[in-house]
């Protein structure tokens, strides 16, 4: 998110029932597991991050990220 603040961690929430999720971060050169349960806080005002592959199971994230607004 662009409005995102670069300050703050993100917090990304992964559910769901048997997907393969990768958490895919290029500046760091790394791909994460990222199955259901998992939850990872990164600066993704900082780190360009993604979700390359999912599977074709039950899946859904919740990002929660706080604006730089919030703090003007």
């Amino acid at each position: 998110d662009p409005g995102a603040s670069a300050l703050m961690y993100d917090l990304l929430v992964s559910l769901g029932k048997g997907h393969k999720a990768i958490l895919d971060i290029p500046d760091l050169g790394t791909k994460l597991v990222y199955e259901a349960g998992a939850m990872v806080f990164i600066c993704g005002q900082v780190l360009e991050h993604g979700i390359p592959f999912w599977g074709d199971r039950e899946r859904v994230v919740i990002a929660h990220f706080m604006k730089d607004k919030v703090h003007e």
